[in-house]
């Protein structure tokens, strides 16, 4: 079993970084006449993705593969090492390859369109190192804050003009002009949360801190604790991994319906497989897809309140504080007998 789960307490937080992509000289792209290759790029990405839903998930999943959270218990980007920070960038460039499955590029990192693209990532606006070699090619420039849930993509034409000085690699970043000529595909977008984040830091501890009568804390208190306290919302794979920090996370993330669990408290932990899905769309919550969950405590309800879900031939609503806890009902599973 992996070490002891991080502390529920946030680390220091660093002064605010400029975030805004429009640069104090204005927004100026070139236009399609002027930069024909760098919109022929532009078109094929907003075809492939065209509301920023790929990029999104494959910059939250790189962020939570830095954090490593089933095996560090971290759940906080200001937690990592220097040295850790400087593998987002490989991290981000491997994620949105896969994800998109672009084709290598020749001198460059991707081939979109049939034009060689380069990729880089930032943590902040700006910040992107530019190698010699990428003079010349169009630069894919993508940043994300998991403070702010937030995330840019965008497009720019690297040229001598729009870079500073060197630095003692000999790369450069862009100036200010540079910026303003980012062609941007995502601007401010949301990023998948970060739900431990968005936790109060009583929340979090009492999370983190759960156990069982006077047993020393566990995986499996930890995630009963996760599931009481987060209702209503989808908690994705990474959460349950860095909350249990056991090889069999999942496992004990379906185990907290149990009767012996949370199951007498007349909670659902509702997942994408069987009925699970249709019982939350029915019920009003969000439809979990593989690797997510979302709790509920249920009631029985009567004839006429909505919106009600029929488990066992019986009218389940969503509990009210004031409701007292009922055994949940057991969802029928593909195992059960007909």
């Amino acid at each position: 079993m992996p070490g002891r789960p991080a502390s529920g307490r946030l680390a220091p937080r660093p002064s605010p970084l400029r975030t805004t992509p429009r640069s104090a000289v204005g927004y100026a792209p070139p236009t399609r006449a002027e930069d024909a290759e760098l919109w022929e790029v532009y078109d094929e990405l907003k075809r492939l993705d065209p509301v920023g839903d790929v990029f999104a998930n494959a910059l939250r999943d790189a962020i939570d593969q830095l954090l490593d959270g089933e095996h560090t218990g971290r759940w906080d980007w200001y937690t990592l090492r220097k040295t850790e920070k400087t593998h987002m960038g490989t991290i981000v460039e491997i994620r949105l390859h896969n994800a998109f499955e672009f084709h290598d590029g020749i001198d460059m990192d991707y081939r979109i369109a049939d034009i060689d693209v380069d990729c880089k990532f930032s943590q902040s606006m700006g910040g992107w190192e530019l190698p010699p070699e990428s003079i010349g090619h169009v630069c894919l420039v993508v940043t994300a804050n998991d403070d702010a849930a937030s995330w840019y993509a965008g497009l720019i034409r690297v040229t001598s003009d729009k870079v500073g000085s060197p630095n003692r690699d000999g790369k450069r970043k862009l100036t200010l002009l540079g910026e303003s000529q980012i062609l941007w595909l995502y601007d401010d977008h949301d990023l998948p949360p970060n739900l431990l984040l968005k936790l109060s830091e009583a929340d979090r501890e009492r999370i983190f801190t759960a156990r069982t009568g006077n047993r020393p804390t566990s995986g499996q208190a930890r995630l009963n604790e996760l599931f009481r306290t987060v209702q209503g919302q989808i908690v994705r794979r990474a959460v349950v991994c860095t909350v249990a920090m056991q090889d069999d996370s999942m496992k004990r993330a379906r185990d907290c319906r149990l009767e012996k669990h949370l199951g007498k408290e007349g909670f659902l932990i509702l997942g994408h497989q069987e009925q699970d899905p249709e019982i939350a769309e029915t019920l009003g919550l969000p439809r979990p897809t593989k690797g997510q969950f979302v709790s509920v405590r249920v009631f029985p309800a009567d004839a006429g309140e909505v919106p009600v879900v029929v488990i066992r031939d019986q009218l389940w609503r969503v509990a009210r504080p004031d409701d007292p806890a009922v055994v949940a009902p057991k969802a029928r599973r593909s195992r059960d007998a007909s």
